[in-house]
């Protein structure tokens, strides 16, 4: 808690969050995924790692975790908190560019993308870069995992994905809705 509230102070306008995402918005948000085998899910913004945590904690050894985090200090503690993960990789890369990394890797397509993007703050330009490349990168019937503090989103959501359904998660510090998109 003493590492979020430091970088919450020194990068509000892109962590876009008062306080870690609450273990009952985690369980809330893995819900969502159909852990499976040789599975590749990528992760934007894995923060302090309450998210990642149950992902590993669920997800098979013979399937993969990309993450991607902007902010260094979240970086370096998520490296050392999940090091013993072998199918757990970390990289300070931002999510607008995220094919770019896919490319590097030799990665064609994901089952499923976890978002915890501030996408209320993100710019018009950002979010339509973003948006037009995560359909494209999502195997036939993988999801989009979005949590956000408002429904701001949701009618742009719609206009992206065929289907966007929203669940709720009260006990979490603001409220989050969670937007599973296919």
């Amino acid at each position: 808690m003493k590492l979020f509230a430091k970088e919450v102070v020194n990068s509000l306008k892109h962590i876009g969050a008062i306080a870690p995402s609450s273990k009952y918005l985690a369980n809330n948000i893995i819900k969502h995924i159909d852990f499976g085998d040789n599975q590749i899910i990528l992760e934007f913004g894995c923060g302090n790692g309450a998210i990642t945590k149950q992902i590993l904690r669920k997800m098979p050894s013979s399937s993969r975790l990309i993450s991607l985090e902007i902010n260094d200090p979240f970086m370096k503690h998520c490296q050392n908190k999940f090091k013993v993960y072998n199918n757990f990789e970390i990289y300070n890369h931002s999510a607008i560019d995220f094919d770019l990394l896919l490319n590097q890797l030799d990665i064609e397509k994901v089952d499923y993308l976890i978002s915890s993007l501030p996408l209320a703050i993100l710019n018009k330009a950002d979010l339509d870069v973003l948006f037009k490349k995560i359909p494209q990168y999502l195997i036939n019937d993988g999801s989009f995992v979005q949590y956000q503090y408002s429904l701001n989103k949701y009618k742009f959501l719609k206009t992206v994905f065929d289907s966007v359904t929203l669940d709720f998660t009260p006990i979490n510090l603001p409220p989050a809705f969670i937007y599973r998109c296919t």
